[in-house]
């Protein structure tokens, strides 16, 4: 009995360290499990509201809105395909609902009063999905279905598959919850950028704002907008994003999160052009190292070097491993024939124009 017990534990011992040791890399940009979440809840939002009609106007208009903004959207995030439906409800609220999808009620198209409060809107949802923030939110889903596993194991050594089942509608249920505040501001903060980059006029999050005020009865703590419960009342929120549209205007280079940040650094190296990867650090770097400088030092040299030697048709997906005020850290793993084969760290750190690189890469 005694044996049967230690190897129960052992076995336990071990499945721990192999699922700690999973869960600390994502298997795709895109995991099978967001995909099933997005096209459940969506069908969830079909039945209970339907598919509101526009008219032929207003349907092209919403239409070249999202096209402008995804068109570009796409290229911070290519493994994402952006779509969105209209449901038809009164309310004034959106949703990013992962992989892609998004969902803006009738309300909202209905009450906005300009182009560029709607593009604001819909920039914001689409910082999410660049950002991978329903990613982030499934670490916490694996970590409540670890936890009912190891406690059936520990009881009478089975997994429980009802129990299985009732912590996935637990953790659905926390994902339509929302985003965190953290996980909000950086979407405004996308959609400033990504409204300047597309045409239309950042100022439109303010404007935003200052509907939602004007249509809760001059109220700072609206519930009209529920994709910004997490936030800080209006008025705070119409103060940090005026003097965010007044950075991004100053800005040349303007990355918005630390995923961007990295996944430009990425790019950079994937494409051998080390003038963005240059671009992507702070400002102490490039006052003590010019660019040629970079280019020849010997870490610069050795990354190159691995990149090289994998495939040309290569694949990667950026983690955010920790985030702390103003300093985050981020892994880039780089995927050949879908086994990771090259893993960098990068250090970064929140300047007065967004996220740039502080240190690294190290290989992990």
């Amino acid at each position: 009995m005694d044996k049967i017990k230690i190897n129960k534990h052992l076995f336990i011992l071990l499945l721990v360290l192999t699922i700690v040791n999973l869960m600390s890399y994502s298997a795709a940009a895109v995991s099978d499990l967001e995909k099933k979440i997005s096209k459940q809840n969506l069908k969830i939002y079909k039945e209970e509201y339907g598919i509101a009609e526009l008219n032929q106007q207003k349907k092209k208009e919403v239409d070249n809105i999202f096209k402008r903004l995804s068109t570009e959207a796409h290229k911070d995030a290519p493994e994402l395909d952006f779509r969105y439906w209209v449901i038809d409800a009164p309310v004034m609220n959106a949703a990013y609902l992962g992989d892609g999808r998004m969902i803006l009620f009738k309300g909202l198209v209905n009450k906005t009063e300009t182009n560029q409060q709607l593009a604001a809107i819909l920039a914001h949802e689409l910082g999410h999905g660049v950002n991978n923030d329903i990613e982030e939110k499934l670490d916490w889903m694996k970590t409540i279905q670890f936890g009912a596993v190891l406690a059936d194991l520990a009881g009478d050594g089975k997994l429980n598959k009802d129990k299985s089942s009732q912590i996935t509608a637990i953790a659905l249920n926390l994902l339509q919850k929302g985003y965190s505040r953290t996980q909000e501001k950086a979407a405004d903060y996308y959609s400033v950028f990504l409204t300047d980059r597309a045409g239309y006029d950042p100022y439109g999050a303010v404007e935003v704002m200052k509907l939602l005020k004007e249509k809760s009865g001059g109220s700072s703590n609206s519930e009209l907008l529920e994709i910004f419960a997490e936030h800080p009342n209006l008025d705070k929120r119409i103060n940090y994003l005026n003097a965010l549209v007044t950075k991004v205007e100053a800005a040349d280079e303007f990355y918005y999160s630390p995923i961007s940040t990295a996944r430009r650094f990425t790019q950079g190296l994937i494409n051998d052009d080390f003038s963005i990867v240059y671009e992507t650090y702070g400002q102490k770097l490039k006052d003590n190292m010019s660019l040629d400088q970079f280019k020849k030092q010997e870490r610069a040299q050795k990354v190159r070097s691995k990149i090289d030697k994998l495939a040309d048709k290569l694949s990667y997906q950026i983690d955010l491993r920790n985030q702390v005020e103003e300093t985050a850290r981020v892994a880039v793993l780089f995927n050949e024939n879908k086994n990771s084969t090259l893993a960098l760290a990068l250090d970064l750190k929140k300047g007065d124009y967004g996220w740039k690189v502080a240190n690294g890469p190290y290989f992990y």
